[in-house]
């Protein structure tokens, strides 16, 4: 989900009147489309959208020299403001933030503090204020004030929270801000509290796994560079003349190199095109979806995010899901909260359609989405006919969390056996090309 933020929209009426208005969007392109739509802009000309921005300032108050922030549409709205209450602007100038991703352990920290507070009954926003001011990392920090002033300012919880996606990650972004708009925050937060802690006990695990594998791998990838792209080449420039036979597998290595040698800026280029394309791709919105709906398919990998998206799913339903009423917004929520953004439009535009136009059951129109695993819509049929759907989908998000436990360290397993082969088989490579290399017949001089 992209970011979004403020912008400033100006038009003018036929009549000359301005008009104006202010639009979150992901984009100034969406926000013309919003505003658009808007009542107030739709007999208007659009004269202007203007992106919300931060600004530093230097100031003086007396005999003390103040420096700060400030978000505004413009550099003459911070010194009009400034000027207002009496200070003296030394300079307002343009501040780029740049944040990145916080820490995993603060991410997890936070999340799960933030449940234990909320489970002692303080208030929402206390909590966020504990938290600002207890956080060590400095992306959160902001991140987390931000937010703050965000609702202050009437902001909707949930967008506060995906406006930060950088700093906690999309999906965690996203989960929090449905948590906080939902009837059972504390509940929601352990669950995300869970999830996240998951996540970054197996990265931590994967990233010890494979450390020492992948400093050995570079290691003997850097020598077989050497010896293919520079050794060998050079070797059999001083010895070819003399030699009456050449091996199948030093001929074959020798014709690689010259070919690499000689199109190496090519098959750079080539590859960065390729890869920057692929990133491109699957950043857009439809790339994105595309991903989303194949990389489920995957063999084993695809099998743990399936059952990921399937857990968070019957998570949030379990949470949220009433016995009685309407639960077409729940379903809409859990999908989008589940991170594949392939099931939360099939949700959309497949079950939920369905449900209010054939009045087709829960399980079926689950069904339809073609997603789910095959168990997961087998207990649902039961859960429909029972009317237990609320406690059907907290057991199989328990079941979904267990058996991820699990798959998770055979994969970690299976990678580091994967990369010991792949050191294996280079280094017999390397073996038998030094021994050919070695063992040449050289004619007499």
């Amino acid at each position: 989900m992209a970011e979004t933020v403020s912008y400033q929209v100006i038009g003018k009426e036929a009549s000359g009147k301005p008009v104006q208005g202010f639009i979150s969007a992901g984009s100034a392109a969406e926000a013309k489309k919003r505003a658009k739509l808007n009542p107030r802009f739709r007999d208007a000309t659009l004269v202007s959208v203007r992106r919300k921005k931060n600004f530093s300032y230097r100031v003086r108050h007396g005999n003390k020299t103040i420096d700060g922030y400030q978000s505004a549409y413009t550099r003459q709205e911070v010194v009009a403001a400034l000027e207002r209450i009496g200070f003296e602007v030394r300079w307002v100038r343009r501040h780029f933030d740049f944040r990145f991703r916080a820490a995993s352990n603060e991410i997890v920290s936070f999340v799960g503090t933030s449940a234990r507070l909320l489970e002692q009954k303080l208030p929402y926003t206390e909590v966020l204020q504990v938290m600002a001011n207890s956080v060590k990392d400095k992306n959160m920090k902001v991140a987390l004030r931000d937010i703050i002033l965000d609702l202050k300012n009437g902001m909707d919880s949930r967008e506060a929270f995906i406006k930060q996606g950088k700093v906690f990650g999309e999906h965690t972004a996203l989960m929090l801000g449905i948590a906080s708009k939902s009837g059972d925050m504390t509940t929601i937060f352990k669950s995300v509290s869970q999830l996240v802690e998951r996540q970054a006990e197996f990265k931590k695990g994967l990233t010890s796994a494979l450390i020492l594998p992948a400093v050995t791998s570079l290691t003997l990838v850097g020598a077989i560079a050497f010896y293919v792209l520079f050794l060998l080449p050079k070797m059999m420039k001083l010895m070819g003349p003399l030699i009456d036979e050449m091996p199948p597998l030093t001929e074959f290595t020798l014709s690689f190199s010259d070919t690499l040698q000689a199109n190496l800026v090519l098959i750079i280029l080539l590859f960065g095109l390729a890869i920057g394309g692929f990133y491109a791709y699957i950043m857009s919105p439809n790339g994105r979806l595309q991903l989303h709906k194949y990389i489920v398919k995957i063999p084993y990998v695809g099998n743990i995010l399936r059952n990921t998206s399937t857990e968070i799913f019957c998570r949030v339903l379990g949470i949220m899901y009433a016995s009685a009423g309407e639960n077409i917004e729940t379903m809409q929520l859990a999908a989008e909260s589940s991170g594949n953004k392939w099931l939360a439009q099939q949700i959309r535009t497949v079950a939920i359609p369905t449900m209010l136009k054939y009045g087709t059951e829960l399980a079926k129109a689950l069904e339809a989405v073609n997603f789910f695993p095959e168990m997961f819509i087998s207990r649902f049929k039961t859960a429909a006919e029972t009317g237990a759907v609320k406690d059907t989908a907290s057991q199989l998000a328990d079941y979904y969390q267990m058996e991820n436990h699990y798959a998770m360290k055979n994969l970690i397993n299976f990678i580091e056996v994967f990369i010991s082969v792949i050191i294996m088989g280079a280094m017999i490579f390397l073996t038998l090309l030094s021994s050919e290399t070695a063992s040449l017949n050289i004619r007499s001089m």
